[in-house]
């Protein structure tokens, strides 16, 4: 397929929440074209939107916390693209076959005050920036088929859907020692304080400013950035679902 071609595949994908034939060979994008191509294509994707009114919301920095930490390179933290229209606030509610195969994770999203900018931003620098600390879900789709290639599922967003956002709290120096409690109906479903096993966040913030630096890119004032899944489950069907974050507040979200 051409690159025009994949772009619209992927973008038609993002939009109906399921990709089509087209998008099922696990070789799509050839091996040697890698990663880079991968995230060529998301961002031509995320172009693709914005020409077509979207607004961009924020980011997700992906692969920073248990066994998916690095599983693209030791030092490789992909982005994904959030969009604004897929930011929903805390308490709101969604049918829950809007999306499809839906897998939902704790993280903390930071929002900016500040612009962010460069390839040389440091996690002090990063820290700087970021107006407050929000507890927030964010909402994964299963949008790409079984095997599909890293090329693809980075140009695929990341599986991204959208996050759920709560009441933003203070920025605080340690962000790795807050545990989650994650529940669904009223039932404790886990516990996580992930501490070294998730790479902190603001140099989380930092590796995005330095990725997207090479792609003409960076961070400006009221996006949101969510840094790193505690935890993550499947959502199979009606159900209302809260985490809350220790020191730092909580955020729900009902399927109907």
């Amino acid at each position: 397929m051409s690159d025009e071609a994949l772009v619209e595949a992927f973008f038609q994908a993002r939009r109906k929440g399921v990709a089509g034939r087209d998008l099922a060979d696990p070789e799509l994008i050839a091996a040697e074209h890698g990663l880079r191509k991968g995230l060529d294509l998301q961002l031509a994707v995320l172009d693709r939107f914005l020409a077509s009114g979207e607004r961009l919301g924020g980011w997700k920095v992906g692969h920073t916390s248990g066994s998916r930490r690095g599983m693209m390179g030791s030092d490789f933290r992909p982005f994904g693209y959030i969009l604004d229209g897929r930011i929903m606030r805390s308490g709101d509610a969604l049918p829950h076959d809007r999306i499809a195969s839906c897998f939902i994770e704790p993280e903390l999203c930071l929002v900016l005050g500040a612009p962010l900018w460069g390839e040389d931003v440091d996690p002090v620098a990063a820290r700087g920036a970021v107006r407050a600390v929000v507890p927030a879900f964010e909402l994964n789709e299963a949008r790409l088929p079984p095997g599909a290639g890293h090329p693809a599922i980075l140009a695929d967003g990341l599986s991204n859907w959208g996050i759920v956002v709560g009441t933003e709290a203070p920025v605080r120096s340690n962000l790795t020692d807050i545990t989650v409690e994650l529940w669904r109906d009223g039932e404790l479903v886990s516990t996580r304080t992930p501490g070294d096993s998730m790479d902190d966040p603001f140099l989380s913030l930092s590796r995005l400013c330095a990725l997207l630096h090479r792609y003409g890119r960076g961070l400006e004032p009221g996006q949101r950035v969510i840094t790193g899944s505690f935890c993550n489950e499947t959502v199979q069907g009606p159900g209302s679902w809260r985490a809350v974050f220790s020191g730092i507040g909580e955020v729900a979200v009902r399927f109907s």
